[in-house]
């Protein structure tokens, strides 16, 4: 199976988040696509069956697929347009809908993100915070722990705090598995660069990844959320800091149109970078 290794949300090879990517992916089977996401063992590999004004996906993590990935969406777009395959704007084709995607002349891809309305989180935040290997000193009051689909996310007051959370990944899996939920974003508005918003880390050990580097499936949301929030006001345009903890530092844009408190569409963007072309057998 031909695979490309693609670093999206950077351009330096080793920072950002590592996609596999397999563009001849037509009539490959389920367990082929998650024995070579297994393989491939980044935190997701996207599955390409079709190319052309739709662009037909999957996404597999090394345990399970998944509807959507923003960094191998990322990835995929920005190999597809580095040899020259889609035109600068089509539409994506993947279990979560229809999304449309635009190229920009920096080959930043711009993603139209899945939402989820945010809802009460269902795990106690003290045994949530405990999960997460922190402490309840940690919160950031201001803001409200909410769920969103399948993540749940967390606010903590200052950055180094985010950094030291340690989280008991078993423990943190179950706890999330028994309501749905397979992520856990924890974040703050304390950041390293002023043109950033947050700053954040991502845990999804149901999905074997105990920690992502830069989610863009998770980066829509927090849009979202800063946005009902009333942190920032709409139609904004935020760039959100994560994987500097794991030395593998992604940035992420997040374009959330609307007005005021209302979030009605919310993109991200990201730039990419082809690390490694070659065959994988497994």
């Amino acid at each position: 199976m031909n695979v490309t290794i693609v670093d999206a949300f950077t351009r330096t090879p080793g920072a950002g988040n590592r996609a596999g990517v397999v563009l001849d992916a037509a009539g490959l089977s389920d367990e082929v696509m998650q024995a070579a996401a297994a393989a491939v063992a980044a935190s997701e590999t996207a599955f390409v069956s079709a190319i052309g004004d739709e662009v037909r996906v999957r996404y597999f993590a090394p345990a399970a697929e998944v509807p959507f990935c923003g960094h191998a969406t990322v990835a995929t777009f920005h190999l597809l347009a580095e040899r020259k395959l889609v035109p600068a704007q089509v539409t994506l084709v993947c279990p979560a809908g229809r999304l449309a995607v635009e190229i920009d002349a920096g080959s930043r891809a711009w993603i139209e993100t899945p939402l989820a309305p945010f809802e009460e989180c269902p795990i106690a935040e003290d045994r949530l915070i405990a999960l997460l290997g922190g402490e309840a000193r940690m919160r950031d009051r201001e803001l409200p722990i909410l769920r969103a689909g399948t993540k749940i996310f967390v606010p903590i007051a200052r950055r180094a705090d985010v950094w030291s959370l340690a989280p008991r990944h078993q423990a943190l899996a179950a706890a999330g598995l028994e309501h749905g939920v397979h992520g856990f974003y924890a974040f703050t508005r304390e950041v390293s660069e002023p043109e950033s918003t947050v700053h954040a880390r991502f845990f999804a050990p149901a999905l074997g990844v105990r920690e992502d580097p830069a989610t863009g499936a998770a980066s829509g949301p927090i849009g979202k959320y800063l946005v009902e929030q009333g942190v920032v006001a709409a139609p904004v345009r935020l760039r959100a800091e994560q994987g500097d903890a794991m030395g593998k530092p992604g940035r992420i844009d997040i374009q959330v149109d609307g007005h005021g408190r209302s979030a009605q569409r919310v993109r991200i963007g990201g730039v990419a970078i082809t690390v490694l072309d070659g065959r994988l057998s497994f």
